[in-house]
């Protein structure tokens, strides 16, 4: 017999953004039934069950699913901290979701990589970043100067990207491994389509070198300075940097596809302008771009999983409600998560499909 998770209904409330006293007030189950079910001390009643879901909008048996919710991943400590509490809980009760799906998508789907993505520790093996990030375009034969995607490189490794609204600029992606899944690579869809290559690249770094907790700040340093010199080698941009002016850089932007103050950093950090051009350079830049930098560079669209839902729907012969069931939503929500169809409704402010 199924039995009543409660870990799965602090899941469903923190995705939607609920606090308990406002799932009192959407569901008419009282807070202090919400909090002992919460904590493990009593099991709802089918009816208390029936308009916490519907309040939640997801189906009754996504509350009856086994298995425990996974915090989130050890770096990023300090960008965290400046994120709002109830913006980290629904990142980390999406992240929870949405692996949950990966999972049993995986169970009827064969997901291999020849070249997977590799964990290099730094210490052991006595290389920098920067040489990491050379050996690993050499290991995934990208060719010389931008790589054309790099959402594209890492699902070819076997990772699956997956786009959400986080609900803050202040975090751009997480990356996890966890046992049995590949590396799952969550990414804020409402950044610049330059900072997401830069925060996606940043991620990998962060899964390559970084698979035991160490000093934060120099987690995010090597982390950093890996997405620098994958997507800016240092034989193959050096020529780009001609003069150290603004202008230049964004002519650069364009072509390299990355962030003009990654471009700035990357010229200073190659010695390719003095400590004082970078001061007056990024004093500059501050001015005159402040929050949104030009020349726009598309967002790059994740297809791992939709290739699964899709192989389920067409190769298994799964229906649409059929595929709902199993990963425990509606099937609004199944269509709009992975089937390209657009938002009717919207269930809170921070509502994601």
């Amino acid at each position: 017999m199924e039995k009543f998770n409660r870990e799965m209904l602090s899941l469903a409330r923190d995705y939607r953004g609920f606090t308990q006293g406002e799932l009192e007030a959407q569901s008419g189950v009282s807070q202090s039934l919400i909090s002992k079910a919460e904590h493990g001390l009593l099991d709802p009643s089918d009816d208390a069950l029936q308009r916490l879901a519907k309040a939640l909008n997801f189906p009754a048996k996504f509350f009856l699913e086994p298995g425990r919710r996974v915090g989130l991943p050890h770096f990023h400590a300090q960008q965290r901290s400046r994120v709002p509490a109830k913006s980290l809980a629904r990142i980390e009760a999406f992240i929870n979701i949405r692996r949950r799906h990966v999972s049993k998508l995986l169970r009827s789907y064969d997901l291999t990589a020849p070249k997977p993505i590799p964990q290099i520790d730094l210490d052991e093996t006595g290389l920098t970043p920067e040489r990491v990030a050379s050996r690993l375009r050499e290991y995934w034969l990208i060719p010389r100067g931008p790589v054309p995607s790099v959402t594209e490189i890492i699902e070819d490794a076997g990772g699956v990207v997956i786009l959400s609204r986080f609900g803050t600029n202040l975090l751009d992606g997480l990356s996890i491994r966890s046992e049995g899944l590949p590396p799952l690579f969550f990414m804020n869809r409402d950044v610049s389509g330059d900072r997401f290559r830069f925060s996606l690249a940043r991620e990998l770094g962060h899964l390559v070198l970084h698979s035991l907790p160490e000093d934060d700040e120099r987690m995010e340093a090597e982390a950093h300075r890996f997405a620098s010199a994958f997507l800016m080698p240092r034989d193959d941009v050096r020529p780009y940097f001609m003069d150290s002016k603004l202008s230049t850089f964004a002519k650069i932007k364009a072509f390299w596809k990355v962030p003009i103050r990654e471009l700035i950093d990357r010229s200073h950090d190659l010695e390719l302008m003095t400590d004082y051009q970078y001061k007056a350079l990024t004093t500059q830049y501050n001015k005159t771009f402040r929050e949104v930098e030009p020349v726009e560079v598309p967002l790059e669209v994740p297809t791992t999983v939709r290739k699964m839902v899709r192989y389920h729907l067409e190769r298994l012969g799964y229906s649409v409600g059929e595929l709902a069931t199993m990963l425990c939503v509606e099937e609004e929500q199944l269509q709009q998560a992975y089937l390209d169809k657009p938002r009717l409704r919207v269930v809170s402010s921070n509502d994601d499909a």
